[in-house]
Formats: structure tokens, C-alpha cells, sequence
């Protein structure tokens, strides 16, 4: 065989090899090309779960369980004051309209137990909340609590003419106007004692709590009332004033916490005293 035609045949099969590999390489990129990309697989984002409302709740309402549900959102969508349990939102006012199934937050929501900031809503309308000072013999003692049933009783000097007390036989207008006399009624009866502002008396010596522990549960003895905050109407708390700023001494004296009945007592005076216990005036 010629030479030049061996030479010929080799180039002729390179070419052809040539061609082959670049159809076949050509062929590779148009099917990737063409594919489908591959599907990552999804990551499992993190859940958790967060309050919401069973139901249209309006401004001032108390949240109670049947109230409040639980659903679960990815940790993302959270808001920062969420509330963790549902617990947290029991017996808690709310102070913006929610619509069902609205998140509950916790600046949705006012303590009753803050006499700082959010007493007021466990308010009615017709009521107005005063702080009382704590200066009676049953406040000195701690025995009343946030919560219970109380009168108040009190004692004070009026000046009054005989006239009122018992008919005048003779005398003045002026030796009159001059009597005064000590009266002891019930004032107010049925008081619910709203909240109780106090401070806790710890000891110079006592023991610290250890770094990052919980503070301990103050006892009673260790709590100094300093006054009790009491709802009432506007007009009872004008005459509870009136009395304090005249001078009057008060005292409160605990009820039954079911006690309804208002007391049908009179007030004490000196006379009351003698006619009751039969005493006799030296002469």
C-alpha cells in the first residue's frame, strides 16, 4: 500500500474519532442543559407554640381558659413579647379589641396585680380606686389581704347642738353651738380591698440569695403595709376624704368573704353608752 494513502487513512479515522467525541460532548451539554435542576432537599424549620383567641374579645375583658388556644408558627414569625403558656394570659385584662384568632401579645394584656400601671382596669365605670393609709391596729398586725371583705369603722368629733342629741330645756343659742361630741360608726360596709401597696422589711443580717436563685417567698412578718387601695364610688370616696382630712380614726374590721349583709347598727356616742349598760352618773 501506498504510503501516502496509509497516511490518508490514519487521518480520515482521527477525523472521525474527532467528530464522534464532539457530538458526544455536544450531546452531554444540551441534555444538562435541558434537565431539570436537582431538588435540594428542605431543611425542617424550627416551630413553636403561641397564644391566640377562640373568639372576638373587646377591651377590658378578663381572659379566662375556654378564651385562648395554642397553634404552632416556625420560631421566625414569633414576635418578641409573645406569651409562652396559656396560663400567662389567665385572669389577665385586655387593653386593645382582639378579633379570633388574633396572636395574643403581652402589651395586649394588663395585670390586675400591677398597682403601677394596670389596676385600673379591674375597675368598673362608676367606680374610682384611693389609697388608704394602713394605720390601724389590724393593718400593724398583717392579718389582711388583697382580696378580702372588710368594713371600715370610724370615730370622730362633730360639734353639734344639744338639740340634736336630746331635747333642750333651757340654755343659750351660743352655749349650744359650743357641744361636741365623739360619734363611732360603721362607715363604709362591704369594702373589697382591690390591692395592698407594701414593702418588704428585710434584715441587715439576713442571708442573700445565691447568684442567679430565685428571691424567697416574703412572709407575712416580713411584710410593712403601707396603704390599701379600695374601689369605690366617687361619691363614698369624697366622704372617706372628708373624714380623714377632719381628722377622723379609723379601723378595719374583717368580714366572712361571702358576707352580703349590711349591718344594721347604731352609732356610739356617750348617751348610747349610758342607756345601753344602765350607767349611772355619780351626783
Amino acid at each position: 500500500m501506498n504510503r501516502r494513502v496509509l497516511i490518508g487513512i490514519i487521518i480520515a479515522v482521527v477525523g472521525v474519532g474527532l467528530i464522534a467525541l464532539g457530538i458526544l460532548a455536544i450531546n452531554t451539554v444540551v441534555k444538562q442543559s435541558f434537565a431539570p435542576p436537582v431538588q435540594a432537599t428542605p431543611v425542617a424549620e424550627a416551630t413553636t407554640e403561641i397564644i391566640i383567641t377562640t373568639h372576638d374579645l373587646a377591651i377590658g375583658s378578663v381572659i379566662n381558659r375556654e378564651d385562648v388556644q395554642t397553634a404552632t408558627i416556625p420560631v421566625s414569625l414569633v414576635p418578641r413579647d409573645a406569651l409562652p403558656s396559656i396560663e400567662a394570659t389567665l385572669g389577665k385584662f385586655t387593653m386593645v379589641h382582639l378579633i379570633q384568632g388574633e396572636m395574643v401579645l403581652q402589651h395586649h394584656l394588663a395585670d390586675p396585680t400591677n398597682i403601677s400601671h394596670d389596676i385600673g382596669y379591674i375597675l368598673t365605670d362608676d367606680q374610682v380606686l384611693m389609697a388608704f393609709p394602713s394605720t390601724d391596729l389590724m393593718s400593724g398586725l398583717g392579718v389582711l389581704q388583697r382580696g378580702d371583705n372588710v368594713d371600715i369603722f370610724a370615730s370622730m368629733t362633730v360639734e353639734v347642738s344639744p338639740t340634736t342629741i336630746a331635747p333642750a330645756t333651757g340654755g343659750t343659742t351660743e352655749q349650744q353651738e359650743k357641744i361636741t361630741r365623739l360619734f363611732t360608726f360603721d362607715a363604709f360596709q362591704r369594702v373589697k380591698i382591690t390591692a395592698i401597696v407594701a414593702d418588704v422589711v428585710t434584715e441587715s443580717n439576713a442571708s442573700a440569695p445565691a447568684q442567679g436563685g430565685a428571691e424567697p417567698t416574703p412572709n407575712p412578718a416580713d411584710v410593712r403595709v403601707r396603704a390599701y387601695l379600695l374601689a369605690m364610688t366617687a361619691q363614698d370616696a369624697l366622704v372617706l376624704k372628708h373624714m380623714r382630712d377632719t381628722g377622723a380614726i379609723f379601723d378595719f374590721v374583717l368580714r366572712s368573704p361571702t358576707s352580703n349583709v349590711l349591718f344594721d347598727v347604731s352609732p356610739v356616742t356617750v348617751e348610747y353608752l349610758l342607756q345601753r349598760y344602765e350607767l349611772q352618773i355619780p351626783k
